[in-house]
């Protein structure tokens, strides 16, 4: 079984990396990591859009504050009865037609500060927006980070269990030998080969657990998964980590004002605040300023030219001392009749207006009321939410500075028993080979020694890991 096992990892690992002939081998950094995912990350991708979208909220917010201005355009065709335009008679049975054009302009005066607290509104949301991002990119920088170390951890367990297993074949090859030439017992080299078909399998467990944390890593910053992409990696033989002195209020004293997440909450409080002066503002007059010029041309409005012909037409009735006496009206006939030219049309039909409307709420169904309501019960809850923000802010840091001073000390005692054990795992080694001591209490010595190394192995990672945690908190960058 387990030499099935070992036939069929090289097939697992090729698996894992799909594709992986059409890709350079590649060693990434730590920094091109994190580089990596803040380019190719969804939740990042987004939030860009988002910010976007508020910045261009903020933009036409200024720009709601100039005047607007809009033409109109129309083409219409009558028939039937009328009003002559240019004559103002009534006509019957008519068909013409008219255009009509039109300029006009408007811009609030004032109306309760409304436009302009939205621009601080839309400013707000802005910012807020800004910061969610680097907030975003902060907590992915961390996830990268802590993905990378436990890749790190995994290939030295690999490593050291692959020196385990070289040490231990060299003793099962050294005991075969001892058993063929009658100086030792099978039982001893049956037990040792156990023993290094127990390391065996660990070795594999410990490339699939590697496999397993490249892969996330992959998966985190958005690349294939492939065999001939590694990780860079930094010395840790000598590690030396250096204790923190700074208290948790210091720390958060210090970190809370550049908090992305902490700016984010304040901004938003800042536009709960100003949201509530807009509804407000909702029971302010409103004074307008409005302008607009127009005119018109129409078929209806002709000229006559050539040959004249005069007639009267009644045209109502006079008073002469008591005797209605009929009025007539001389109308002009012309042989021939064209419609007077656009442009003459234009600017004889020219008007222009200057207007102030002045608008004053006095009921609309509530609305203002309870708009003004609720943005009042939306500032309560936003400051609540800033609060909350700081609060969480501080229990993120005070966890981080317990696990930082708790794996602190557990490196150091895991040091401490690998220094102890490693020397007693020497001590018995050559012990043995000299015969000196039994198989079961060297097997007991050596296991013990395999524990505390990997115990060490971890314990160093999460120190690392714990220690740059916390340098995030005090302003340090990851890398």
């Amino acid at each position: 079984m387990l030499n099935r096992i070992k036939n069929l990892l090289p097939l697992i690992l090729l698996c894992s990396g799909i594709n992986a002939h059409a890709q350079e081998a590649k060693m990434w950094t730590l920094q091109e990591c994190i580089e990596q995912a803040f380019s190719k990350n969804i939740s990042i991708q987004q939030q860009k859009l988002q910010t976007l979208s508020a910045k261009a909220d903020y933009f036409q917010s200024k720009m709601a504050l100039l005047p607007n201005l809009n033409g109109s355009v129309t083409n219409n065709w009558q028939t039937g009865f009328a009003i002559n335009p240019a004559t103002n008679f009534a006509q019957k049975g008519v068909a013409f037609r008219t255009n009509s054009f039109g300029l006009s302009s408007s811009v609030p005066l004032f109306n309760g500060f409304q436009n302009t607290n939205n621009v601080k509104l839309t400013k707000a949301n802005a910012k807020a927006s800004d910061q969610d991002l680097l907030q975003i990119k902060n907590n992915i920088a961390l996830n990268v980070s802590a993905a990378y170390l436990r890749v790190l951890q995994n290939v030295e367990l690999v490593n050291g269990a692959k020196a385990r297993i070289e040490a231990t074949r060299s003793q099962v090859d050294r005991q075969k030998k001892m058993f063929e030439l009658g100086s030792s017992n099978k039982s001893r080299y049956l037990q040792l080969k156990a023993q290094l078909a127990g390391e065996e399998l660990a070795h594999i467990n410990s490339e699939n657990t590697l496999m397993q944390s490249y892969l996330e890593l992959w998966l985190l910053i958005e690349i294939p998964p492939s065999v001939n992409q590694t990780i860079a990696k930094f010395e840790t033989k000598d590690l030396k980590v250096e204790d923190e002195p700074k208290s948790i209020d210091l720390i958060f004293s210090e970190f809370v004002e550049s908090s992305p997440d902490v700016k984010a909450a304040a901004m938003r409080f800042k536009a709960s605040e100003i949201q509530h002066s807009i509804a407000k503002g909702g029971r302010s007059p409103r004074l307008t300023l409005s302008a607009g010029a127009n005119s018109f041309y129409t078929t209806q409005s002709t000229f006559g030219f050539g040959d004249t012909t005069i007639r009267l037409v009644p045209s109502g009735f006079a008073d002469n001392g008591g005797v209605l006496l009929p009025v007539y009206t001389p109308i002009t006939s012309y042989s021939e009749v064209k419609t007077t030219p656009f442009n003459d049309q234009f600017d004889r039909n020219l008007g222009t207006q200057v207007g102030l409307n002045l608008s004053v709420p006095i009921f609309n169904g509530w609305s203002v009321n309870t708009n003004i309501e609720k943005a009042k019960l939306n500032a309560q809850n936003a400051k609540l939410q800033d609060k909350q923000v700081r609060n969480n802010l501080y229990r993120s840091i005070a966890q981080a500075y317990v696990d930082f001073k708790s794996s602190y000390k557990r490196f150091a005692s895991n040091q401490e028993n690998l220094d102890a054990n490693k020397e007693a795992f020497a001590v018995a080694d050559k012990q043995f080979e000299l015969g000196a001591m039994n198989l079961a209490d060297y097997l007991n010595t050596k296991n013990s020694y395999i524990r505390a190394e990997a115990d060490f192995t971890q314990a160093k990672y999460e120190l690392i890991f714990r220690r740059k945690t916390l340098d995030f908190y005090l302003g340090k960058p990851l890398f």
